[in-house]
């Protein structure tokens, strides 16, 4: 019969909501280090000194355990990487997209990898498209915005197929493991930009 002091216990050990910033950090070191399609669930658990299940209980696959890692990344290398200072539209456009392509430098082969599941797996392809690409498709467009200044018809037409060209060509160089530097960020936000100033 059970005691009073079994009945008072809760089911299973609560979660260990430290460990989450450690299994992230050891995903994202690894992927770098040796790329999305070697590295197992298993060795991301033997460096983060943590059990597979551990992993399962927090992530449905390693897509999304990686895509987590690299959202964190993404956050502090490009989103928060401004000066937050006014600046000419053409130097903030081409900030935001070196910053980008600095941090693809480590993470593209990831990033690449990323999308090639999103192919395979739907649910991955709606999280990887809501929590990775609208965001960054949201700030663009925010940068671009300034440069209309209300003076633009159609603008919502128009600042949509920018962001669209300016992701476009750069997932066209990622998928294609072509050179993304500041010289190729200053010449699509000039590009960019002259396509959207009023004729």
């Amino acid at each position: 019969m059970p005691t009073s002091q079994n009945l008072s216990r809760s089911p299973g050990r609560p979660r260990d909501e430290s460990v989450g910033p450690v299994i992230r950090q050891a995903a994202k070191e690894l992927v770098v280090a040796h790329g999305y399609e070697a590295v197992t669930t298993e060795a991301i658990a033997r460096a983060a000194g943590v059990s597979k299940q551990t992993i399962y209980r927090r992530w449905r696959t390693k897509a999304d355990l990686v895509l987590d890692a690299f959202l964190e990344h993404a956050r502090t290398r490009v989103d928060d990487g401004g000066s937050g200072a006014a600046t000419p539209v053409e130097r903030e456009l081409a900030g935001f997209l070196h910053r980008t392509f600095v941090a693809l430098e480590s993470t593209g082969p990831a990033v690449r990898s990323l999308m090639a599941w999103a192919q395979q797996d739907p649910e991955f392809r709606a999280s990887f498209r809501a929590r990775f690409i609208e965001p960054r498709r949201a700030a663009l467009r925010g940068i671009l915005e300034r440069a209309l200044n209300g003076d633009q018809k159609d603008a919502d037409r128009a600042l949509n197929a920018a962001v669209i060209a300016l992701y476009g060509a750069v997932w066209y160089r990622l998928l294609l493991d072509e050179p993304v530097d500041a010289q190729f960020a200053s010449e699509l936000a000039r590009v960019i930009l002259n396509g959207l100033a009023p004729s």
